[in-house]
């Protein structure tokens, strides 16, 4: 019996100890509070020697904490992973963007410029011609004006056929260009909420940054009062740890939850952009 007693508490600082060792250790990535492994096992020994209430507290609170903590590390891992690929999607689904209707501007592009390469030598003769009827007409040569505006007037229907055809190519360019500018407007419009999002999250986590700051001296408070063997200040310390984790998840959520706003986004506006 009397070896049984003395294996009671022995057993629950082991417990103890191996619940804070997972509440520091399991949470390395998010490092919202750290101990040295010396004042892990001081905080063991000390709940374990607390009175029966204020151990179910102390434990209590530690599970909290525990809890939070194991929720920020996978907020951490989330955050990492969505934010990667959003930035990812967002970098590739731009250049999409810049490339919409780029295939069919460049063919306009080249089926004009190849039309007026077409018609250049009709232009450069109807030119020539209108020239030297010019020429002919300062040197009172009539029957050869009435020969080269003859040249000219049979000329005249298929030049204006021409220009009209370049007229119409240029237009359909000019139009498809204004179009492509005007979708592309739009899409970029559509991704303009990622900005203010952005903002959102940079607030979130600088509010984060801001509570970790408070964290060394808590710590600190709570390795003084394990010292002192005070369990109600071992309790408030782990209290104040408990909160500033709860608030720190609740911001780590929000990012979380505009990060998924963001990949939405991309995902809603890449579906209306053309692949290319």
């Amino acid at each position: 019996m009397f070896h049984s007693m003395r294996l009671k508490p022995f057993s629950s600082m082991l417990l103890a100890l191996f619940a804070f060792m997972l509440l520091v250790s399991g949470t390395a990535s998010a490092a919202s509070v750290s101990l040295s492994n010396a004042a892990q096992t001081a905080l063991a020994k000390h709940i374990a020697a607390a009175p029966a209430d204020m151990k179910n507290k102390l434990n209590a609170q530690s599970s909290s904490l525990q809890s939070y903590q194991k929720q920020e590390t996978l907020l951490d891992e989330q955050y990492k992973t969505l934010h990667s690929n959003n930035g990812k999607a967002l970098d590739a689904l731009n250049k999409r963007i810049k490339l919409v209707d780029a295939e069919k501007l460049k063919r306009m592009t080249n089926e004009l410029a190849a039309q007026r390469g077409r018609y250049k030598p009709l232009f450069d003769q109807y030119t020539a011609i209108n020239k030297n009827v010019s020429n002919a007409r300062s040197l009172k040569l009539k029957p050869l004006v009435s020969l080269l505006s003859g040249q000219a007037e049979m000329l005249k229907p298929a030049v204006q056929l021409a220009r009209a055809d370049i007229r119409i190519r240029e237009q359909a360019l000019s139009e498809a260009k204004a179009a492509t500018a005007k979708k592309i407007k739009a899409l970029k419009a559509s991704l303009a909420p990622i900005d203010s999002l952005r903002a959102q999250s940079k607030n979130a986590l600088s509010s984060v940054s801001g509570m970790k700051k408070g964290i060394p001296g808590t710590v600190k408070t709570l390795n003084a009062c394990v010292k002192s063997g005070s369990f109600s200040g071992t309790l408030q310390a782990l209290n104040a740890l408990a909160s500033v984790s709860q608030s720190i998840v609740a911001n780590k959520s929000r990012v979380i939850e505009y990060e998924n706003k963001i990949k939405a986004i991309i995902a809603q506006v890449g579906a209306q952009t053309p692949a290319g």
